[in-house]
Formats: structure tokens, sequence, C-alpha cells
């Protein structure tokens, strides 16, 4: 079963703007991407456009991303595409300095 992180439609459906949430999405593809941690496919959506019917899955990240997002990305969530970066990249630090990553 795939495991799916987020959808932009789940956000969409609790009421929050669309345009918002497209934002929201781009700005976690492009931290994302910036980190290493996009497989192609995540690469291609980025490419192609994010709009409301993205969802980050595992197939879109690395074995790192999986990890970084398993354990992560609940804490960011509901941050706004004004700070959701800002807020992954202090949830990445903690997650290299602490946890690390235990893949090969």
């Amino acid at each position: 079963m795939l495991e799916i992180y987020d959808k932009a439609q789940w956000h969409i459906d609790a009421g929050e703007n669309s345009e918002a949430v497209i934002h929201k999405f781009e700005a976690v593809f492009q931290f994302l991407k910036a980190k290493g941690l996009l497989q192609r496919e995540g690469e291609e959506m980025l490419e192609i456009g994010i709009d409301s019917s993205i969802s980050l899955h595992e197939r879109m990240v690395t074995e790192k991303g999986r990890e970084f997002l398993k354990t992560c990305y609940d804490k960011v969530i509901d941050q706004g595409a004004d700070t959701i970066a800002d807020g992954l990249a202090r949830e990445y630090d903690a997650f290299e300095k602490n946890a690390g990553f235990s893949g090969k």
C-alpha cells in the first residue's frame, strides 16, 4: 500500500484556500528538491506544476526523504506557504543532528 504523507485536496476539503494550498505544496516540493530528497517522480511533478490534485507520497521521495517526512512532516503540516519552508528547514536540521538517517 502506498504511503501518502499529504494531499492538497485534504487541505482544500478542510476549508483552506486552494491557491494557498498549492503555494504550500510548491514550497514543500522546492524544499525537498533543494535537499536532494525528491525522486524523479517528485521532480517531474514539480516541473509539470503543482496543482490541487497533488499528493505527496513515498514514490516521490528518496529513502532519506521518506524517513524525514515520517519523522517530521506532521510538525509543520499546518503551517502556511510563507512559513512552511522555514519550519521544514528547522525540522531537517534537527533530523540531521539528532536522529540522522538510518538508511544506506
